[in-house]
Order: C-alpha cells, then structure tokens, then sequence
C-alpha cells in the first residue's frame, strides 16, 4: 500500500454504531426509542417520495432528458445541441442539451423502445434499489448496524430524490460509497474503478480523485484514469464516430450551464452556487470561495483516518461544485453515517442528525423558500468539518485511545473519540 507518512491508521476499535443503536434513547424530556425513530424515519421516506405521483403527471420530470438520450445515442443528433434540441422538439419531449459525456447515454438505450410513462417507472425502481445499495454500502464501510444504516439512506431525502425527479444521482452515491469501502479495505483496483466510473459526473468525483493523489494512492489513479480513458473512447461510437466530440460537447454545454444557473438557482446548496446567485455579486468571488474551502480541507484530507477523509471528500463535491442541486446532496450520505459511526460525540450526534435529515425534505419545496433548505445543512457539515481540522488547530488525534466518559441527566452516556476520530461506543439505557 502506497500512503504518505502522514496518513493516520484507522483503529482497530468498532465504531459506534458497531455495539448496537447508535442515538440516545432519551433527549432531556423527550423519549426516543429506536421503534419511534424508526418510524420517524420510514415517515420522512414515504414524504420524500410523495412528489413521485406529480412527476408522473408532468411527464417525467428530467426523466425526457435521458429518455431522448437513450434514443439519439450513435447517431449525430446526440451530441449537436441544435440536431439534440431539434430531435426532442420532433418527438414532443422537453427540449435540453445533453450535459453528460456520450458514452453516459448508452445507459438509456434500452428505455428508448419504451413509453417514457413506463421508462421513468422502471427508472424510479432502479434508483429506490440504488439507495438500498448505499445503505447496505454504508453499513459495511462505517461499522453500522444495516439497518439503521439502511434507515438513514432512505429518511435523507435527497438520496431518493433522484427516482423522483428521474434523475440518476444514487448512482453516484452507490459509486462514491464503494470507493470509500473499498478504501477502507485498501483495495486500489477497486477504488479506481469507482471513482473512474464516477467521472460520469465529473465535478462529483473530483474531490475523490485530489484525494487519493494527495494520500498517494498512485495505482487507483492509474487505474480511474484508465477507465475514464475508457469513457472517452466508447464515447467515439455514442457521438457517431466523431473523436472530437469533448470539443463540441464543451462548446455546447456554456450557455445551457448559464441557463440552467438561472432558471434553478433555488435548488443551489453548494457555496459557490448560492454565492453566485447574489446581485451583483462579482464573477470571481464564487470560484475563489472554492478554493478557499479546499485549502482549507486540505489538513484534514490529509491526516484524517482514510473512510474519514474520503467522506469529507465527497461532502466537498456538495460543498464546491458550481452547479449542485439538492438531488446531487444525496452525495452527503458517506458524512452524515460517518457523523452517525461516531463522528460526532454525544450529545450532539443525536442533536443535530435528527435537525439534519428531517431539513433534507424542504429540497421539495425549495421554489417557495427560494433558499433549498439542504443548502444549510451543507454549509452547516461543511463548517463543522473544516473546524475539526483547522490549519494550527487541536489534533483529533492526540492522546490516542484515551476515553472519557460523561454522562447527562436526560439519559445516555458517551465514549470519547480515538485515534480513528470516531467514537467508540454509546450505550444509553434501553438502547439496545
């Protein structure tokens, strides 16, 4: 295994989550046993996708887009956003540019043949089984019990968001996650392929990709860059033998960007988004905030236990993107189970992820509070994680293995962090 000497070594004891419910069972005078908080979070599932019944009656919603992709995919009207706009407008579906690489549409040939009523069905099953594969990810990669784990990918809202807008983000999550399991497990063949894979979303797998150059993890970079090779040659065919499809596909895909900044600059939860949409507001500013906050993770992604830091980095392709919606924050998923695992001590991991999850539902009517409210819990995870691993801050990592435990007047008691920045136990009464 290639590391750099910085690198902290995960260790060896359980996660939280490993010894059982990993919450509180009791918040001052509020009770939470685990059958209530199951059912909390099975009731924020089903809202989240209550939405799915309007995109049926709308047409779909973005599910058009992908389903005219499937159709045009080898042929020239893929790629040329005016022979794209023009196909769409024939066949009497929205019309939008392509914004993914070519090759991506070769995933919605096979719905092409079917009505886009039934396409976007089979499409939602597909996503909702993809969340069920985060969750059973997570568990693996963090130590948690499945089902909460489960329970967790299915109550943030934004994970499932994707079947119901028809949209494919749990892809992304599925891809992000077993790259980070894979970490866990040091197995670089794996990890290249996921994150290359994940370069269908460019500016998602970014932040993975800075993490394993900056930890040295030099075969997974072959290895993503070989596959991301791999993309572009299979995108050849996919764009009707044009080999210079990237330049086309660049050249169209400007004023769509600048379009589609506008015209959904309420789903914005990134920080140069939500910068971006302030009058006035000078062009730089956003792209320098970007960086800021790299520079600012860079500690952290650095000496932080491996799952840690490839969690943080995938809360960073929320945090930075240029163009991230609330469905693309189901990509927070790896953080909020890491914060779950013990990331975060008692009280406060039972405070603040019962405030997080339940605010992932107002990504639903984020037209009427202009600001997404998964927008706050972004910059909120954000702050918290750049505070941790602050330039010239506390280590997380002193006093190794050390434990002190506290206990509250509302029940419940806290084992302190190790080494691994997670904590290693919370056991309160009735929690098991």
């Amino acid at each position: 295994m290639s590391t750099l000497a910085a690198d902290v070594p995960a260790a060896p004891a359980k996660a939280a989550g490993a010894l059982g419910w990993p919450f509180r069972t009791k918040l001052g005078p509020l009770p939470l046993p685990p059958k209530r908080v199951r059912l909390w979070g099975v009731a924020l599932a089903v809202i989240g996708l209550v939405p799915i019944d309007t995109a049926l009656v709308n047409g779909g919603s973005d599910w058009p887009a992908f389903w005219a992709a499937g159709a045009t995919v080898g042929t020239p009207d893929l790629v040329d956003p005016a022979r794209h706009i023009a196909w769409q407008a024939a066949h009497g579906v929205v019309q939008v540019d392509w914004p993914y690489p070519p090759a991506v549409a070769y995933l919605f040939a096979p719905f092409a043949p079917l009505p886009i009523w039934l396409g976007f069905v089979i499409h939602a099953a597909i996503m909702l089984g993809l969340v069920a594969v985060a969750g059973l990810l997570a568990a693996r990669a963090f130590d948690l019990p499945t089902d909460v784990a489960l329970l967790v990918a299915f109550a943030w809202t934004p994970c499932t968001a994707g079947a119901v807008m028809g949209q494919n983000a749990p892809l992304a999550v599925v891809l992000a996650l077993w790259a980070i399991d894979a970490l866990r497990r040091d197995r670089q063949l794996e990890v290249g392929l996921a994150c290359g894979l994940l370069m269908y979303k460019p500016t998602l797998a970014l932040p993975l990709i800075g993490l394993l150059v900056l930890r040295g993890r030099w075969r997974a970079i072959v290895v993503t860059a070989s596959v991301a090779a791999a993309g572009y040659l299979i995108s050849v065919p996919a764009a009707a033998g044009d080999w210079g499809w990237p330049a086309a596909w660049w050249s169209g895909l400007q004023p769509w960007l600048a379009n589609d900044l506008v015209g959904n600059a309420d789903k914005a939860v990134s920080i140069p988004g939500l910068l971006g949409r302030v009058p006035e507001i000078p062009s730089w500013l956003p792209n320098l905030s970007a960086a800021a906050l790299v520079l600012l993770a860079l500690r952290g992604l650095r000496r932080a236990p491996i799952v840690e830091a490839a969690a943080a980095a995938c809360l960073l392709a929320v945090a930075i993107g240029p163009r991230v919606w609330g469905y693309e924050a189901g990509l927070m998923l790896p953080i909020l189970v890491w914060a779950i695992a013990g990331g975060l001590s008692e009280p406060w991991r039972t405070r603040l992820v019962f405030l997080a999850i339940p605010i992932g539902l107002f990504w639903l009517v984020s037209a009427y509070t202009v600001v997404s409210g998964v927008a706050l819990v972004v910059i909120a995870a954000t702050a918290m994680w750049l505070w941790r691993w602050r330039p010239f801050g506390t280590d997380p990592h002193v006093n190794h293995g050390a434990a002190a435990q506290t206990s509250g007047a509302d029940g419940g008691e806290i084992a302190a962090t190790g080494g691994s920045g997670v904590a290693d136990a919370v056991v309160g009464p009735g929690a098991a």
